[in-house]
């Protein structure tokens, strides 16, 4: 039995013309590639197809004759013939000939081309990679992979959340390909067809961090239309760009050199608390996790329940920091005493292993 992604490439091979317009574009350059390798297989079948009825007409060969000799005429071996050629054997040989120098070398360097230095085996590798991009759902795109979205990226990937990245830039195509296991889509973002490509209409957030603040905004707001109920998180370069791409749909926006101000601040005189937040962002494999439920998606026995009635403060280890209310407005440190509500969200604080044992316990199970 092959794998299935073998006899997808088969049929991918054969039927060409017959990919849908959106699947075609996601395989462009995969595609591309086997149209070259299909054309060069079809001139060299065209050759030995044209030789052996050509003499099987001209010279009254038998089939296995005149394959034979256009097998060698192809190949120019030099073989002698099978029989004395006359001479309208001879003009077809020399047409044959002269036809067979262009086409044997063409298929001979797209061949090679392909298949050589692992072409084959990256090609497959890509055509794997897409086939995983086109079975995402419920995931993360990452517009751009410049200093800020690898790092996005490079959390994304701590804590195993489904993401794919798209960029256009050949150096950063050849990092995302060469040092990471990425999902990537190479391609401008700001094309609607290639945050198709990215599974934009099923994503569950978009994180736009490209360099052109006018970028940002057009594909905020091309990704809002495409999908209405995304998260999604934008970077500012300048805070006079943060309110219009808050207006063009982003959830969230982000300026790095605020953030950076703010930080440094922070340094001059509470340094301790600094260095505390960067132990918690730097932990390795128990990397703390904060993540913010809704009471809705926790067991009944939790919701319209103080805490410490329903017991969820003592669940798993972990910590609730915080509640948010409909309004947006968050409270620190809720006493055990507070109803929760199921319109209201809880922030919880913890490891991976931690918040797999709260998630078993305290979230409802939907399958």
């Amino acid at each position: 039995m092959f794998p299935a992604n073998y006899v997808h490439f088969i049929l991918l091979f054969l039927r060409l013309p017959g990919i849908q317009k959106s699947r075609r574009h996601r395989f462009e350059r995969f595609v591309q590639t086997i149209i070259r390798l299909r054309l060069a297989v079809v001139l060299v079948l065209f050759s030995l197809l044209s030789g052996t009825v050509g003499y099987v007409t001209i010279e009254q060969y038998t089939w296995l004759e005149a394959y034979y000799m256009a097998v060698i005429t192809l190949a120019s071996v030099g073989f002698g013939e099978v029989h004395p050629l006359s001479p309208a054997g001879r003009i077809f040989t020399t047409f044959l000939i002269l036809f067979n120098v262009g086409l044997f070398a063409y298929s001979i360097s797209t061949i090679t081309s392909i298949f050589a230095e692992g072409g084959f085996t990256n090609m497959l590798k890509e055509f794997r990679m897409n086939r995983k991009i086109e079975a995402l759902n419920d995931h993360t795109i990452v517009c751009g992979f410049g200093r800020h979205a690898t790092e996005v990226a490079q959390e994304l990937a701590k804590q195993s959340m489904p993401f794919v990245v798209i960029e256009n830039r050949p150096e950063k195509i050849e990092a995302l390909r060469a040092d990471t296991d990425f999902l990537f889509v190479e391609g401008d973002a700001t094309s609607d067809e290639v945050l198709k490509e990215a599974g934009i209409q099923s994503a569950r957030a978009l994180v736009v961090t490209l360099p052109s603040d006018a970028d940002n905004l057009f594909v905020t707001l091309s990704a809002r239309q495409m999908n209405p109920g995304m998260r999604i998180i934008s970077r500012a370069n300048n805070a006079a760009d943060e309110i219009k791409i808050r207006r063009a749909g982003a959830n969230h926006t982000v300026v790095p050199e605020q953030i950076g101000g703010f930080y440094m601040a922070t340094l001059v005189n509470k340094p301790d608390l600094v260095e505390f937040f960067n132990l918690l962002s730097n932990m390795g494999p128990s990397n703390v996790v904060f993540e913010e439920i809704q009471v809705s998606e926790l067991k009944l026995s939790f919701q319209n329940k103080a805490m410490s009635e329903s017991g969820l403060d003592k669940v798993g280890r972990v910590s609730i920091v915080a509640i948010r209310y409909p309004s947006g407005q968050y409270e620190l440190n809720p006493l055990p005493s507070v109803v929760l509500h199921p319109d209201w969200h809880v922030v919880v604080l913890g490891n991976p292993e931690q918040m797999d044992a709260f998630r078993k316990i305290a979230v409802t199970d939907i399958t």
